[in-house]
């Protein structure tokens, strides 16, 4: 994992596990790379953070994702980080 965070309000966050590689650089929304090198934009991050509570998109977000667990704890761990980062 890797976060950085800039003077002009920018960050960047890398995750990677075996399964993917997430990150995003603030700005361009989120990106993840499977191990079949396929890269796929997922746009705002933080529209995971409570994706299961909204089922249908769960569901519908699990058939073309089969990352979407790894997806939502990189997500987690952004948040986290930047909640402390705007508190201090």
């Amino acid at each position: 994992m890797e976060f950085n965070t800039y003077e002009d309000g920018t960050y960047y966050f890398l995750y990677v596990t075996e399964e993917a590689r997430i990150e995003t650089n603030g700005i361009n929304g989120l990106q993840m790379e499977t191990p079949d090198s396929r890269v796929r934009g997922l746009g705002d991050p933080f529209q995971y953070l409570n994706i299961r509570e909204r089922k249908d998109e769960y569901f519908n977000e699990s058939l073309i994702n089969p990352y979407i667990e790894t997806l939502i704890i990189a997500v987690k761990i952004l948040h986290r980080l930047l909640n402390v980062v705007d508190s201090n």
